[in-house]
């Protein structure tokens, strides 16, 4: 059937409609007066209301009538009790859909989805999912571990929504990307247990000069392998590596086996890997970042406050 504009239901009209059918035992003065408005507004919206919702054909009117006025105090007819389920059904969906648009523009509900290294596993992921969870319960984490590589690869590709890693250096003039400092560490060395330099609790990297190295992958994750290669050069030796992985399990398990040594930002040790001995550095300053990154043009607002919050934790 088609509706005249005429007909069209103001939600308003619904709203009032509502507010006197949950008050059947007052009067319809009574509600108007907690409503805050004249009687005579009330009674000609429910007219109104009534009035639209009448069938209309060449032939004939059908009136329908949602309160009984013949009845004191006003009470809703057969039609009328249906139709209320009916309104309050409709208005708790605008409601609820009010609701959504305001918290999705807020960041309080959504997804996200976030990229990671096995270096933010180790150090500062359990502080960002509980402040997080905490502050946006209602937002979705789907988490992802990559290499750096493939992570600034799914940012340009919008596989991803922010990623955490060792931003390598050719990636900081990149217009297209916004990144900020989360956690800055100092390297440790990574020994077998029976090395020769394990009973020294503090070494020179000088005296890893021609030790077999067991790097990050330079391809895939180029940020911490060139941080790696440039501070060996700054005190006067290439390293001789003998064996790449991308992953640092890999690397740990290399260096177990006597494969060879590594260096490995702190968190490593987190990972409390059998056959393996941490020792610090003696040089100062030898100290790797982890970065937030995250597309510049992206504009979505559960974005902005997934970097407040790690912000927070910094």
């Amino acid at each position: 059937m088609n509706y005249r504009d005429s007909d069209r239901l103001e939600l308003q009209d619904l709203r009032y409609f509502v507010e006197v059918a949950s008050h059947e035992n007052c009067s319809i003065t009574d509600v108007a007066e907690q409503l805050g408005m004249a009687q005579s507004n009330l009674s000609s919206s429910i007219r109104n209301l009534e009035k639209k919702l009448s069938l209309r054909n060449n032939k004939r009117k059908l009136e329908v009538k949602l309160f009984n006025r013949n009845k004191r105090p006003l009470q809703l007819t057969e039609v009328g009790q249906e139709f209320l389920q009916e309104a309050i059904s409709i208005l708790s969906a605008i409601d609820r859909a009010f609701e959504n648009t305001q918290q999705r523009s807020e960041g309080k509900i959504g997804q996200l989805n976030v990229a990671l290294t096995s270096s933010v596993s180790n150090s500062i992921l359990p502080d960002i999912l509980r402040k997080f969870r905490e502050q946006y319960p209602n937002v979705k984490l789907l988490w992802r571990e990559m290499t750096t590589h493939n992570q600034l690869q799914a940012l340009r590709s919008h596989q991803i929504d922010v990623g955490l890693l060792h931003l390598p250096k050719s990636a900081i003039d990149d217009k297209e990307l916004g990144f900020t400092t989360v956690l800055e560490e100092p390297l440790v060395i990574v020994l077998p247990e029976n090395h020769q330099l394990a009973i020294t609790k503090q070494i020179p990297l000088k005296e890893l000069q021609g030790e077999k190295f067991i790097l990050p992958d330079r391809q895939l994750v180029p940020g911490l392998s060139q941080e790696i290669l440039d501070l060996c050069k700054k005190v006067g030796f290439e390293p001789k590596v003998t064996q790449e992985a991308a992953l640092m399990l890999t690397i740990l398990g290399l260096v177990a086996g006597e494969m060879g040594i590594a260096l490995l930002p702190a968190n490593a040790k987190n990972l409390r890997r059998k056959g393996v001995v941490y020792r610090k550095i003696e040089e100062k300053a030898t100290t790797v970042k982890i970065d937030m990154v995250w597309r510049r043009s992206d504009e979505s607002a559960v974005v902005e406050q997934f970097r407040k919050v790690v912000r927070e934790i910094r």
